[in-house]
């Protein structure tokens, strides 16, 4: 577990929640900070969510991955600003879809 700053966006709000953040390998791509990420099981890395029920983590700060490096660091838990994350928009789906998610995995977002 490190300590990351955040430079290109303010995430992460309040201390109440300790942030925690892992370095995982994810799907080749650009990945800005405040990304909403999935893991994939078949491939055993992570790649941009396709809905909130998929939630793992949210991008630390702006990444490229490649094949050559392909590691991300990735907050797994904390206090996040909703409004700096980029997810997907999948119809039906809300802000509490995310935060009822978010709540089973140590992820919450503040209003």
């Amino acid at each position: 577990m490190s300590k990351v700053d955040i430079k290109t966006k303010e995430l992460v709000v309040g201390n109440d929640i300790t942030p925690t953040t892992y370095r995982m390998a994810c799907a080749d791509g650009d990945y800005p900070a405040g990304t909403i990420v999935e893991f994939d099981s078949t491939t055993k890395k992570l790649k941009k969510a396709t809905a909130a029920a998929n939630m793992f983590g949210i991008v630390a700060d702006d990444s490229k991955a490649t094949s050559t490096n392909n590691e991300i660091i990735i907050y797994v838990t904390g206090r996040f600003d909703f409004k700096e994350c980029i997810y997907p928009k999948v119809e039906g789906e809300t802000k509490l879809d995310y935060q009822v998610r978010g709540k089973e995995t140590g992820i919450f977002f503040a209003e």
